[in-house]
């Protein structure tokens, strides 16, 4: 038994070290780019991706070639991972919870109040700074330019909230 779990160990943590390479690849390709959005992106790509692989490579190790530190290292790991995770999903769900849209007659979209959410996320989208980034990136995306072209039949389809964003602003 202590010989298939370590292949499957192995195994996992081999699949995770080769998926690491793309999302690393992804990181180092938006570097080419300039524009505010692939670089908001970037660095968290190229720290989860080097995190994925250095993790990957503990837990490889250790279950492959029997280093019992190693395999420590990861389990200690994997288990402050999970739990940020875990952490991470309950605080989206308290920001966000009570949050949701509400459907406006004779529109195809939702409009949402900045009164339902959190006082931390409200504070958050308040932020001028915030909205400075937010800004660039839509202008440099070249997204106004499109919305202008629109006829008013195609405000009446179904639209993602950017879009109704733009249309608005």
């Amino acid at each position: 038994m202590y010989r298939f779990s370590n292949t499957v160990i192995g195994f996992l943590n081999l699949f995770t070290l080769l998926a690491s390479i793309p999302i690393i690849g992804a990181g180092l390709w938006m570097a080419r780019s300039s524009t505010t959005c692939e670089s908001f992106l970037q660095t968290p790509l190229l720290v989860v991706g080097f995190v994925i692989l250095i993790i990957s490579l503990a837990g490889f190790i250790g279950a492959c070639f029997h280093v019992a530190w190693a395999l420590w290292v990861y389990l200690v790991i994997m288990l402050f991972l999970i739990g940020a995770l875990m952490a991470l999903t309950i605080f989206g769900f308290i920001v966000t919870g009570a949050g949701g849209g509400v459907v406006v007659p004779g529109r195809m979209y939702r409009e949402y109040h900045l009164d339902n959410y959190s006082p931390w996320l409200r504070k958050r989208i308040e932020d001028p700074h915030y909205w400075l980034t937010v800004k660039s990136c839509i202008l440099g995306s070249k997204a106004c330019s499109k919305v202008v072209l629109w006829t008013p039949f195609d405000l009446t389809k179904d639209m993602t909230p950017i879009q109704v964003i733009l249309v608005i602003v």
